[in-house]
């Protein structure tokens, strides 16, 4: 990226630098999650912002790229900037849908409206705050700004979450099978 200054984001009055912007679609109280196949994992629609490009604009491409949809940003629900092993800030904004249809697309293979209290077991380990924080806005709270860290620890266990998904699923299977078994 080429980008000399990123583009700012004010929350309480305090510009944030940022090269990322995503949104938060929400529909009776769900945020529209699309699983990514790289990295994989579940998160918001977004993406990184084109050098002549604002915030709003690529939140609002980035949707209706990946998710079909056609949207309109009705607010800001927050910045969050990094600690650890990214050094780049997001901004989050809120949408709705006004048009088009969900579809696949190369960045996001499926997607669905989630709870934060029902989220995959592989979504990416930052989104349950963003999700709580945009449902938060939604209903009237002012928009935050948060540093989130991301470290050795979130990546190894968010790493070991696929591996446990297989498992679980077997261990589900298993379970129903011999209780099946035993009513006999």
């Amino acid at each position: 990226m080429s980008r000399v200054h990123a583009p700012t984001v004010e929350v309480e009055g305090i510009p944030w630098p940022v090269l990322g912007a995503q949104v938060a679609i929400i529909r009776n109280g769900r945020v529209l999650l699309q699983f990514r196949p790289w990295p994989p994992g579940w998160e918001l629609p977004g993406g990184h912002c084109e050098d002549t490009e604002s915030p709003e604009a690529t939140a609002t491409r980035e949707a209706e790229e990946e998710t079909g949809y056609h949207i309109r940003i009705t607010g800001l629900a927050g910045v969050y900037t990094w600690a650890g092993l990214r050094t780049v800030g997001d901004v989050l904004y809120l949408a709705e849908i006004t048009g088009g249809s969900p579809r696949r697309s190369i960045e996001a293979w499926s997607q669905r409206f989630v709870s934060p209290e029902y989220l995959p077991r592989t979504t990416f380990p930052w989104l349950r705050v963003r999700i709580i924080d945009a449902l938060a806005v939604h209903d009237g709270a002012p928009p935050v700004h948060r540093v989130q860290p991301v470290t050795l620890y979130q990546v190894a266990a968010f790493a070991t979450a696929w591996l446990r998904t297989p498992l679980d699923r077997w261990r589900r299977r298993k379970h129903h099978g011999a209780g099946a078994g035993r009513m006999r």
